[in-house]
């Protein structure tokens, strides 16, 4: 009873804290950047308009115009919604991304539960409800809080669908695979957890063939629920993409003579075919184009190619100052004078700190193998599929969601231990007295 008490305590604060920092700040979606297309395309949606776009010269994205498939849908939806009940209004978009931040301490907690027991989930659930990385993203409409959320919550649903005698739940295999086609109509990214699960699943004693078999239903369960957008795309975009129009895009953005390992505008794709006016037609040419310009570069270039790879590692994992950035509109709407300094120390060594309590959690822990390993097997295959791409510090920000609970393991072990030290002390001080008596 009083963890529940505990869990709600928490969210309460980790809603307030993500509240109060979105009312402290006021970013503006630049034109052009994935914060302008989602909130235009979010209001197309709440405007009955379908999920469809306009590209202004000056303006960048604007709502109405043509059907449009470059990013998922999951997240203008789910502003959709918001702005149809409350208005449109940057406030009610920030009010939404607070909402789903704070949700994701739920989750969270019972990945811990899952991992360490009950005072470890609890810790974890209240770092998380304060880790700067974790809520100085929320007021940046991006999709990145919310796709925590359904990160974790896959993650915590599929970590309990093996029961302890190493049975099935085929309940939470389904209802896992929907949390997972869900968390894909966000970031594709998503569908990476099936072989991280199945291999975790194998490790926590399940038989390999059938962990296979549930893995792969937990799959078509997600891919039944991404089935409606993906027949959408194929009426409305005449052509078969099963989520975004954007592979070859974000593919030519990691593999160019002037790629950085970060984002960067891939200025060759919006040059070429000058003659294309409307976005919808636009996608297509950045897809195909980029894909195949993309797979030459990287084939013609292996020297540049490694080089590329360790700096889209170091941008994946680098802390979140970024944050500070697009909070702040790049100037636009900058943060009151003498915060910038003390807001950039709290993200990166609370980050630092975050990372070396993971990294004693991993090497003290071996009773723990199979959560362990589900981590260790997490970062590796999330770090390969952005290296296919590029990296930016906001994209560990799901994988956080596991991270946490292993960092909130050694501040139970310390805190248990340094409990046990006075009781220890008093009994040999009473031993001492006893002698001497």
């Amino acid at each position: 009873m009083r963890f529940g008490i505990a869990l709600t305590a928490i969210l309460a604060v980790a809603l307030v804290i993500r509240f109060a920092w979105s009312s402290w700040t006021d970013p503006i979606p630049l034109p052009l950047s994935d914060p302008n297309y989602y909130n235009a395309t979010a209001l197309s949606l709440a405007r009955g308009e379908g999920y469809s776009v306009v590209l202004d010269a000056k303006r960048g994205f604007l709502p109405g115009g043509e059907a449009t498939a470059f990013w998922p849908p999951g997240y203008p939806a789910f502003l959709a919604v918001f702005y149809r009940l409350f208005g449109e209004s940057a406030d009610v978009a920030k009010a939404a991304n607070a909402f789903a931040g704070a949700l994701a301490v739920v989750p969270i907690y019972f990945i811990g539960l899952r991992f360490f027991g009950r005072p470890t989930a609890t810790v974890g659930a209240a770092i998380a409800a304060g880790l700067p990385s974790l809520v100085f993203w929320v007021p940046v409409l991006y999709s990145d809080t919310l796709f925590t959320l359904l990160f974790a919550t896959t993650v915590a649903l599929l970590l309990y669908a093996v029961r302890p005698d190493r049975s099935f739940n085929p309940i939470l295999v389904v209802i896992g695979g929907v949390a997972l086609g869900t968390a894909a109509l966000v970031r594709g990214q998503a569908l990476v957890l099936v072989p991280v699960v199945v291999a975790y699943w194998a490790l926590a004693g399940a038989k390999p063939a059938k962990c296979l078999l549930w893995g792969c239903g937990a799959l078509a369960v997600a891919l039944v629920a991404i089935a409606p957008w993906s027949i959408r795309n194929v009426k409305a975009m005449k052509s078969p993409i099963l989520l975004s129009a954007n592979m070859g895009y974000n593919l030519r953005i990691g593999h160019a003579p002037y790629s950085t390992g970060r984002y960067i505008v891939p200025q060759d794709l919006w040059d070429a075919k000058p003659e294309i006016i409307t976005f919808k037609e636009r996608e297509p040419v950045f897809n195909d184009l980029g894909t195949d310009r993309a797979i030459k570069y990287a084939l013609g270039h292996p020297g540049e190619e490694v080089v590329l790879t360790v700096r889209k590692v170091l941008s994946l994992w680098q802390p979140d100052s970024d944050a500070l950035i697009w909070v702040s509109s790049y100037g636009l709407t900058p943060l009151p004078e003498g915060a910038w300094e003390p807001l950039r120390w709290a993200l990166e060594s609370s980050y630092v700190a975050l990372l070396v309590l993971v990294g004693y959690g991993l090497l003290r822990v071996r009773s723990c193998f199979p959560q362990l390993a589900f981590l260790i097997i997490l970062i590796l295959v999330w770090t390969a599929t952005h290296i296919v791409f590029f990296g930016e510090p906001r994209y560990h920000l799901p994988v956080l969601a596991v991270m946490v609970p292993v960092a909130a393991a050694p501040l139970v072990w310390l805190w248990q231990g340094f409990r046990r030290i006075p009781v220890s002390w008093q009994q040999r001080r009473s031993v001492a007295t006893r002698d001497r008596i």
